[in-house]
């Protein structure tokens, strides 16, 4: 495939200046006295430590210097790690008196607070990083970064902050115990990486770094300044056992069977330092039990929906898992939801498990002075059964998910101190049983730097084998990413995709498509600088072309935008595009047939335009728009989200989306071999709302509420036995007496109640409330909505009605 000689011309060329870097750093100073974690910085200790300061602007005028001034320290003891952080806020910026934003709500859900926030590589690999932060309220926050600039906010740890506000600014301090923090054991004094940032919601908004990498080049971690003087320090081993009991009671049902009653649960995770770069987790029947249930969505394309992870134990150090491009460890496939078995003439079902249980699951992650990171992963999953009666009246069992086991292993070796890195991949799944299926992966992948930074290079080349132990095949993939900072703004990246139509990686991992050649690329630039009420303004241009393994083209897009904010902190972007006549090689399912039909699609122009207002107010408000022109008439999705502030511990969120297609040309059914097809309209409306109390950072209160309702319906049937001419009516061999149905609905509503109190540090008590109900029985012909009757009917359809507490406690 042919990339376009625009995009590649930039890559090929030589790469920026590259910049003085600067040699800027901050030796921590060693403390013999106690450090009282009050957010005062008033020991002696931290007055005699090097102080951190001439902070550069991030946003919203990126190199610029800092308008408020910034101090940072650092001290340490055998234990741990202290932060200190002085925020100043000078009065004449800010009306004469320091307007410092406290938001109180939840641990690890960000807020437009005034934050803090420190990021150590304590391994010093230029690669990786713990994120600790914490806002003026005394809310904490904790993330890592992976692969130098990709943050993941998942990971937890379990550490001290404390912060104070006076009339001339705030200030935060910091205690990170050094069993969270993985360095090499030395005889002498060692060096890590470290920088900090700060934020600012009030009169002044703004955020900046101790050290800010220059536009005009990339990286992040393997950019921070070195933290020195770190001497005498013994690795602390991290030994965390965290236990759970757990009860949940069923009292109201939506299903064909009665599954009220009680449900008793306990497990435990568990984390144990070896040493100083080692580490091994144990998962012991893990729970969702404490978190959010996951948002109902109405999928009636052909990729399957992604789902984020929420375990704990599939959150933390799974950064060493993955792999640049593809992703190809997908933890929710290991104890994933089931559904209804298909039952037999006069077979009743009495009852079955709502997903797989994980017996045990156990994780060794390790970063080594070598700069080689290994992670290792292995879990059993507990064959599930479902209780039936047969047509006699006998009850039995019928296994509805064998007994399945996986595994993970990665190997990443670090070549420079620039990110550059070659790795190894190798995941494998084997259910048990003559039928069962066996799949593995195998990949290798890295990434080069260039010295400035300027250019990145990507390759990933992964191999699977899947299926049946007696009928595997195998397949390929392979990508490589090039991606280029230019001078003043400039910036271009190439992608180019080459998988084979029997890889399939989706046992462990997740892949929207394979049976590709695919191309995009795009450029891009931005001007940080102010002209007139416009500031940081930005224009994109892209293009996209892929075809499958047999020539036919089923993507050809070409796409611009543009964005900017004001100088009033409102934002404005749109842009658009048109997709080009392509053959779908997917929407009339005919995927796995030996060969595929093709759905032929006209040009089809789209557009979307958006805007939000300032952060910091006590009520923002994001409104975008997006509209395409299909053959059968317009598309338009709608979204407004909105977050209200009423007072420092509140917050609502509130987010609506509204749906309506004219007649889109979608797939009906495929009754015998004869693909349907009709344009179909549809109409949708998914309103969620969110409502947050926080008492105390450590003792919330969270409502969720979610309603969707849909409609659609199909008209102008066609048919299709060639995949390259369609015909108006029904096949020929659509059985005989029978019209497909045409309309159809989807209701859902869904409640979840969260009070969550940690009670001490690592140790959470949580009682959850859920509701649940839909139907797909209101059919309305039209395919319009009606969402005060819809509403109405859901409230008193069957629901499944659970109440469960759960208290972990954590011993170290």
């Amino acid at each position: 495939m042919r990339i376009p000689p625009l995009l590649v011309i930039p890559l090929l060329a030589g790469s920026v200046a590259a910049r003085p870097k600067p040699d800027i750093g901050i030796r921590a100073l060693r403390t013999s006295t106690e450090i009282r974690v009050d957010g005062h910085l008033d020991e002696a200790a931290w007055e005699r430590a090097q102080p951190a300061s001439d902070f550069t602007q991030d946003w919203p005028l990126r190199g610029r210097p800092a308008r408020q001034r910034t101090e940072v320290r650092v001290l340490f003891d055998d234990q741990f790690l202290y932060v200190g952080a002085r925020m100043h806020h000078n009065p004449a910026l800010e009306g004469g008196t320091a307007k410092v934003v406290r938001r109180l709500h939840r641990r690890d859900q960000g807020s437009q607070s005034d934050w803090f926030s420190v990021a150590v590589d304590s391994n010093h690999d230029r690669r990786t990083a713990l994120v600790f932060e914490v806002n003026a309220a005394g809310v904490q926050k904790d993330q890592v970064i992976y692969n130098d600039t990709s943050f993941d906010p998942s990971w937890d740890g379990v550490w001290e902050s404390a912060v104070s506000v006076d009339a001339e600014g705030w200030t935060a301090e910091l205690k990170i115990p050094l069993s969270l923090l993985r360095f090499t054991p030395s005889e002498g004094p060692q060096t890590w990486g470290i920088n900090f940032t700060r934020q600012d919601q009030g009169a002044i908004r703004e955020t900046s770094r101790w050290m800010e990498v220059p536009r005009g080049e990339s990286g992040f971690v393997s950019r921070f300044p070195e933290l020195r003087g770190l001497e005498g320090l013994k690795p602390q081993a991290r030994k965390e056992y965290l236990p759970y009991v757990g009860s949940a009671r069923k009292f109201e049902t939506a299903r064909t069977y009665d599954d009220r009653g009680w449900d008793n649960r306990a497990g435990m995770d568990a984390r144990w330092g070896l040493n100083s770069h080692a580490q091994v987790d144990l998962s012991i029947r893990p729970d969702f039990g404490q978190v959010e249930v996951d948002q109902a969505v109405l999928n009636l394309g052909t990729v399957e929906t992604f789902f984020p992870e929420k375990r704990p134990f599939f959150l933390e150090g799974m950064d060493i898992f993955r792999v640049a491009g593809p992703d190809l460890f997908y933890s929710r496939r290991i104890g994933q939801g089931l559904s209804d078995p298909d039952l037999n003439p006069g077979e009743t079902l009495l009852g079955r498990p709502n997903a797989t249980d994980i017996s045990a699951a156990a994780k060794y992650t390790a970063k080594y002075a070598s700069g080689t990171n290994v992670g290792l992963l292995g879990a059993s999953v507990e064959p599930a059964r479902a209780s039936l009666r047969d047509a006699s009246g006998n009850p039995f069992q019928r296994e509805i998910a064998p007994l399945t086991n996986f595994g993970v292993l990665r190997v990443q070796q670090l070549m420079n101190d620039r990110g550059s890195y070659l790795g190894g991949f190798s995941s494998g799944v084997h259910q048990a049983g003559a039928n069962g299926r066996i799949a593995q992966v195998q990949a290798l992948d890295g990434a080069y730097n260039t010295e400035d930074r300027s250019r990145l290079l990507e390759v990933t080349l992964s191999r699977s084998q899947a299926g049946p132990k007696t009928a595997q095949e195998q397949g390929w993939r392979g990508q490589v990413r090039a991606h280029q900072e230019g001078p003043e703004g400039w910036s271009f990246e190439v992608q180019a995709v080459n998988a084979g139509r029997t890889y399939d990686p989706n046992d462990m991992g997740y892949l929207g498509r394979a049976d590709e050649q695919r191309v995009h690329g795009e450029v891009d630039r931005t001007w940080d600088r102010t002209w007139g009420v416009f500031r940081n303004w930005g224009v994109g241009f892209g293009h996209t072309e892929a075809r499958d393994q047999a020539g036919h083209t089923f993507a050809r897009n070409l796409s611009a935008w543009a964005r900017t904010d004001f100088t009033n902190f409102y934002s404005l972007w749109g842009g658009g595009g048109v997709d080009l006549p392509v053959d779908d090689d997917r929407e009339l399912r005919t995927y796995n047939d030996p060969v595929k039909k093709y759905l032929a699609r006209p040009s089809t122009p789209y557009m979307n335009l958006g805007f939000d207002t300032p952060g910091n107010r006590p009520w923002y408000l994001r409104l975008s728009a997006n509209r395409s022109w299909q053959e059968g008439g317009p598309s338009m999705d709608t979204s407004l989200f909105q977050i209200i502030q009423p007072t420092s511990a509140t917050e609502v969120q509130l987010s609506t989306s509204v749906t309506r297609d004219e007649g889109e040309l979608k797939w009906l059914e495929t009754p015998v071999a004869t693909p349907i097809v009709g344009l179909r309209r549809l109409s949708q409306l998914n309103q969620t709302l969110r409502v947050a109390y926080a008492f105390s950072p450590s003792f919330t209160l969270q409502f969720f509420s979610q309603w969707l309702a849909a409609n659609w319906n199909y008209r102008d049937l066609k048919h299709t036995s060639n995949g390259q001419t369609f015909d108006p009516g029904l096949p020929d061999d659509q059985p005989a007496g029978t019209t497909p149905q045409t309309a159809f609905s989807y209701r859902t509503w869904n409640l979840n109640l969260i009070s969550r109190w940690e009670f001490k540090p690592g140790s959470t008590l949580f009682l959850v409330y859920t509701h649940g109900a839909s139907t797909d029985a209101l059919i309305n012909d039209r395919a319009s909505l009606s969402p005060r009757p819809d509403f109405a009917v859901l409230r008193t359809l069957p629901s499944d009605d659970v109440v469960q507490a759960k208290l972990s406690w954590l011993f170290r």
